[in-house]
């Protein structure tokens, strides 16, 4: 992201696997979005939830999240604000162009790339200016004057 914090939100992160969920029987599973039998890590009447969240299988669901992006996604300018979103919503295709002039249908890309590209593009002069201020050890609520002055100047 801007300022290089991990994001307040688990969507926006590099790597999933922070929220994980206990059902009422004990089940535990990586996220809220991913309750189904295939993710599921244990039982909590089994084992600890520590063994279950340092395990193999929750380390390479987190890792999956950086790990599985598509190529339009790492060609992207916002893929450091972004990381591609959460997994849960990677379900369109697109038409990939490969360097040799040919083209391959490509899955994965978050149903919400559009909409988070023109968000990322749209705020981009307020947050680069927020961080400026940051890095000069100033408050961020200073673009608000700022972004006044901008609208006011077109």
């Amino acid at each position: 992201n801007w300022v290089g914090e991990m994001p307040g939100t688990c969507t926006f992160a590099q790597t999933c696997g922070g929220n994980t969920v206990i059902e009422h029987n004990g089940d535990l599973y990586p996220c809220d979005h991913f309750v189904y039998k295939d993710y599921l890590l244990g039982n909590i009447a089994d084992k600890s939830i520590a063994e279950m969240m340092h395990s193999v299988k929750q380390t390479a669901f987190g890792i999956d999240k950086r790990n599985k992006l598509p190529t339009k996604c790492l060609r992207c300018e916002w893929l450091f604000a972004c990381n591609g979103e959460c997994p849960k919503h990677r379900f369109n295709t697109y038409e990939s162009r490969q360097a040799r002039g040919g083209a391959r249908i490509e899955t994965g890309l978050n149903a919400l790339c559009t909409g988070y590209q023109m968000f990322f593009s749209h705020v981009a002069p307020y947050m680069d200016y927020m961080k400026d201020l940051l890095s000069r050890k100033m408050s961020p609520a200073y673009v608000i004057p700022w972004a006044r002055s901008r609208s006011i100047q077109r």
